[in-house]
């Protein structure tokens, strides 16, 4: 006979917060249907900007890995009616903040009033990563509720390459756990 073993699995609600204000250089913005063609449409949208803002080729799949977890969780959490089609709304800014150094924030717009939930995975689990490969891929991300109705969830990736972190490099991780996710 084995033994039953509990597991900890602790889930955090993101407390409200405003990104920094930064100056915006530029802006792309989309709204889309939540549907299944909303994942290319998103990536495309960052493929673009991206390429026309120059930022260095080495960011650019943490900007696309963000830019899906977010509209993952889009996907999976807003539901429509049967008098209404669910929409969300994305935007790319290019930053730059008071020392010139760039970043790219990723907003998405969604009209849940319920604010994302970080959740940490049980073992084996093959979902509930997007939130911590968020945070390990951005130097600051959160939400807030819209006036009117909805939230509004933000992260911003910093344009120039940060030296590795001492020990396990979270970019790399929160990657190769993307790339799990997607197969």
């Amino acid at each position: 006979m084995g033994t039953s073993t509990a597991l900890l699995v602790e889930d955090m609600t993101i407390a409200a917060s405003r990104p920094p204000a930064l100056p915006i250089r530029d802006r792309q913005h989309l709204r889309l249907v939540a549907n299944e063609t909303a994942p290319r449409l998103t990536r495309a949208l960052a493929d673009q900007a991206l390429q026309h803002w120059g930022v260095p080729r080495s960011v650019r799949p943490d900007v696309r890995l963000v830019v899906m977890e977010l509209v993952t969780n889009v996907l999976r959490h807003v539901k429509g009616g049967a008098d209404r089609i669910p929409v969300f709304d994305i935007a790319l800014d290019l930053l730059a903040d008071s020392t010139g150094d760039a970043a790219v924030r990723v907003l998405v717009f969604d009209e849940s009033a319920q604010m994302p939930i970080r959740r940490t995975p049980a073992p084996g689990a093959e979902d509930s990563r997007g939130l911590l490969v968020v945070s390990g891929l951005t130097r600051d991300w959160g939400a807030f509720p819209l006036p009117v109705a909805g939230k509004a969830v933000w992260a911003d990736i910093a344009v120039a390459a940060e030296p590795p972190r001492s020990g396990t490099d979270v970019r790399i991780v929160a990657r190769v756990l993307g790339a799990v996710r997607d197969l």
